[in-house]
């Protein structure tokens, strides 16, 4: 049978009124009494009712995350670091999914705001449809996006320093001698995609190149992506001496359609991931990439969370660093 207030009351010889605000830790109750209070409640096994609490007017402490994809392990590593950091603040997490799907986006939002969620940490897709973007901007729950933005919110996200690193990953490449490089570049759905598109095309245009348009190729970001991608590139006799992939999940394709076909990496064929997600190191050959700090991410738009549910603060854009990792894919080991 479930440990009211009313058992913890009659326990300790106060007030239902006297444990609820010991409970709280209204500054009104004395050391001793909440001391003797909390360490009843603790024998007593008592969990305390969030919803009763949110009808109330105070906070659930409870925190919504929504993830684009959770079989992602990039996103696993985010949540990982947003959840440990939540718990440190007091917080239960109530995590969802939407498979990339607005739809299903808009319907985890809805649900967060009807169940008086405190607040919501969100890895967005992006849609122009009216819907998406005004449930945002009207939204009166505090939220904010990790590792991506939506347009015109830029400002409630958390990035990394995307389109600077891919430019770095291509100013690397075309400094030592490449000039066909396969981009495979990630879903239109995600501002991760455009960012580094955009790194990719400041490239060229600092080192007075031009972009072979035949050379991108659009994904979804997934491992089959990368292994059907350069199957057909090389079906239709695409010549490139390199590869970039939009994340690190889509290079193991990539490096097993060029083991299939014969292509040595980095002889013949030098590859670049983004993300340097934990399995990075031991694929066959060690992939080089895009170190971002994936838990830090998670950890750090978990405390601004928290921050704009218990003050009011401006929301501002962050970028976190990121670094070159240079191992087997690559020739070399700097610029």
């Amino acid at each position: 049978m479930r440990t009211t207030l009313k058992d913890i009351a009659a326990a300790t010889g106060v007030s239902i009124n006297t444990v609820s605000r010991a409970l709280r830790d209204d500054k009104n109750i004395s050391v001793e009494t909440k001391r003797k209070i909390k360490l009843k409640a603790k024998e007593l096994a008592y969990v305390p009712n969030a919803f009763a609490s949110s009808m109330r007017g105070t906070k659930s402490f409870t925190i919504g995350i929504i993830s684009a994809d959770s079989s992602n392990p990039f996103f696993s590593e985010v949540i990982k670091g947003a959840e440990e950091k939540a718990r440190e603040l007091g917080y239960q997490v109530i995590l969802g999914n939407t498979d990339e799907n607005a739809e299903k986006e808009i319907g985890l939002v809805k649900m967060h705001i009807s169940r008086q969620t405190d607040g919501l940490m969100i890895i967005p897709v992006y849609d122009d449809d009216a819907e998406h973007i005004n449930l945002y901007k009207t939204m009166s729950v505090p939220f904010i996006f990790a590792g991506r933005s939506i347009k015109t919110l830029e400002d409630h996200s958390i990035l990394l320093r995307e389109k600077q690193s891919e430019k770095e990953v291509f100013d690397n490449l075309i400094s030592r001698g490449h000039r066909n490089i396969l981009y495979l570049s990630g879903p239109e759905y995600v501002s991760n995609s455009w960012d580094r598109l955009e790194g990719m095309k400041e490239s060229y245009d600092s080192n007075k190149l031009m972009i072979n348009e035949a050379l991108i190729i659009k994904t979804n970001g997934h491992i089959e992506d990368g292994y059907a991608a350069v199957n057909r590139a090389l079906n239709r006799g695409l010549e490139f001496t390199a590869v970039v992939c939009f994340n690190d999940i889509m290079a193991m394709g990539v490096l097993k359609s060029l083991a299939e076909n014969d292509l040595k990496v980095p002889a013949d064929v030098e590859v670049f991931g983004f993300d340097n997600l934990y399995m990075s190191q031991f694929m066959t050959p060690a992939l080089s990439t895009v170190d971002v700090p994936k838990h830090k991410l998670g950890q750090i738009a978990m405390q601004r969370l928290h921050e704009h549910i218990s003050q009011e603060r401006e929301y501002e854009k962050i970028e976190l660093p990121t670094r070159l990792v240079f191992r087997e894919t690559t020739k070399n080991e700097s610029l």
